[in-house]
């Protein structure tokens, strides 16, 4: 397998797609923005009027855009994938979108003769530049197999979780349990630092401690330089803890927790929406009136 077609070349499709280049994949491209269309058509990418022509260039065909409509665009929108899509050919949705929609979308490929994977991500724009990504993959085992080669060219974790929309019932765990542990974390802060301690000194306790964790390791120390410049947004997380609830009342699972955390998340919407999904720690500094930023040369 050598041609690959590739929609949205956002801050994760850019680097994911530049990585296919460098591990000898011929890409057909499709993106509304012209800046990545022309870095990855200079590093030897074919640039594509539409869905459909990527389609017919290409053997499988990944998408990584924000939500489930654009999902639906791309596939069934006109000139979209689906009209030239080729039977026995693979579509690999990298989008974090509801598993229930996606095996809509998955059905409806089915009865055309193209296979279809969902297979979210997780690792952040640093993990895209990397190809350290981990990636969760639901569908057919068979067509996993075929282009898992394709998929450890982008990722350093590539786990096939079963049928369609597995790879997103893992995603929507993982992002549960990280967006969970940054509302205890902003918590848990504010209440020590409130109480008396230095921001450098907590850290030091808890990287050491039983709350060790890798949010605490990747947020903590983005809080002491106060930096809060998007690797995945805070909206984007909101629009994920929404996917998150609404599936779980479809299935019929509680989520006493991630009611509460997509509350504390949309109360920051508004204010630090386009700011990194860590900054819902803000909400908790302006609240009691305290500062994480570190007091070393300060």
């Amino acid at each position: 397998m050598k041609k690959i077609g590739f929609i949205g070349l956002g801050t994760m499709g850019l680097p994911i797609a530049t990585n296919m280049i460098t591990a000898g994949y011929d890409l057909f491209i499709r993106d509304l923005s012209r800046a990545p269309v022309e870095i990855l058509v200079e590093k030897g990418a074919t640039e594509c009027s539409s869905g459909k022509e990527v389609a017919e260039q290409s053997e499988v065909v990944f998408i990584i855009v924000p939500n489930d409509k654009n999902v639906e665009d791309a596939l069934f929108g006109e000139c979209g994938l689906s009209e030239g899509l080729k039977a026995g050919s693979s579509v690999i949705d990298m989008s974090t979108i509801d598993l229930i929609r996606s095996r809509e979308f998955a059905e409806r490929l089915r009865l055309i003769g193209v296979n279809f994977l969902d297979a979210p991500v997780s690792g952040g724009p640093s993990g895209a530049v990397a190809a350290t990504l981990s990636i969760m993959v639901g569908g057919d085992e068979a067509v996993f197999d075929s282009i898992k080669e394709v998929l450890q060219s982008i990722g350093k974790s590539v786990i096939y979780c079963g049928p369609c929309g597995l790879g997103l019932a893992a995603k929507m765990a993982n992002n549960l349990i990280a967006s969970a542990q940054m509302v205890a974390i902003s918590e848990a802060l504010c209440l020590a630092i409130k109480a008396g301690i230095c921001p450098d000194a907590l850290y030091e306790v808890l990287k050491t401690a039983t709350a060790n964790s890798t949010i605490l390791n990747m947020k903590v120390p983005a809080y002491l330089k106060n930096n809060y410049d998007p690797g995945f947004k805070l909206a984007l997380m909101c629009k994920d803890l929404n996917i998150i609830t609404n599936v779980a009342k479809r299935l019929g699972t509680p989520t006493l927790v991630g009611s509460l955390v997509e509350q504390v998340y949309n109360m920051c919407k508004e204010e630090h929406g386009e700011k990194d999904s860590g900054a819902v720690s803000l909400f908790y500094q302006e609240q009691a009136n305290v500062s994480f930023k570190s007091k070393i040369n300060s």
